[in-house]
């Protein structure tokens, strides 16, 4: 552990809150390290000048966000952030619409991410990333008639791509979302032409970055992605044409 630099804490904000952010900087800056125990709690009140109270509720809140973990009888340990959580919380708020976050604000953040991922995966990937994405293909085309399974293949094949840009950034960036893609994949994957067409699109975006084609590889991926968003408008069309036939009986 690095030395700490703490600032003063202004009286107006919520005390809790101040320290969390202090102790959220420390740990994004590689003060305190993943596996590392946090100072105890006596040694930051006295640090910082706070009741244990303030110390415990600015822990608990770092507990939630994944900052933190409390070890019983181990103390309080610096965690890397769980990309999990973030997608579990986006794919709540897909599913239940209780947020301004669509299938269209996916879609624009995979644009942005997976093109330019597949461009570089074309330039960078192995051997090792070919097999990888290849068990994927041949994964999806064994489970074809099962959309869960699928869908589950459908985003480890993107996952290798990304892998195969070789940044380490890549695969966290995508995992954050792998679960609102899941969800997306399986209302899509319901149309009887998709399965077809998506293993055409995802073989294409392969065969690119076998070829080391980086310019062909970020074309196969923007085409595969206008293609889904397609597919899922489709779905979303017969979707809603059932219900309007259900409520009609």
């Amino acid at each position: 552990m690095s030395a700490m630099h703490l600032q003063p804490l202004a009286r107006f904000e919520r005390l809790s809150d101040q320290v969390a952010a202090q102790l959220q900087n420390l740990v994004m800056n590689n003060t305190f390290r993943p596996g590392e125990k946090l100072p105890s709690e006596r040694e930051l009140c006295e640090l910082l000048g706070v009741s244990r109270t303030v110390v415990r509720e600015a822990v608990r809140s770092l507990v939630v966000k994944g900052l933190l973990e409390v070890r019983r009888g181990g103390g309080t340990v610096i965690r890397m952030p769980d990309p999990a959580l973030v997608s579990e919380m986006m794919t709540m708020m897909l599913r239940t619409g209780s947020s301004d976050v669509a299938f269209t604000h996916v879609q624009e953040v995979r644009r942005l991410l997976e093109v330019e991922i597949a461009g570089l995966a074309a330039e960078r990937r192995d051997e090792a990333d070919l097999e990888s994405m290849a068990a994927q293909l041949a994964l999806m085309v064994q489970h074809v008639a099962d959309s869960e399974l699928w869908a589950t293949a459908d985003v480890a094949f993107h996952a290798a791509i990304a892998e195969a840009a070789h940044n380490p950034l890549y695969p966290v960036l995508l995992s954050s979302i792998a679960d609102m893609l899941i969800e997306v994949r399986r209302t899509g994957i319901r149309l009887p032409e998709t399965p077809a067409k998506a293993y055409q699109h995802h073989h294409n975006v392969f065969t690119r970055i076998k070829d080391r084609d980086r310019l062909g590889a970020r074309k196969a991926m923007q085409d595969h992605l206008h293609e889904s968003e397609e597919t899922f408008r489709k779905a979303q069309f017969v979707k809603q044409g059932q219900r309007t036939s259900q409520d009609t009986i």
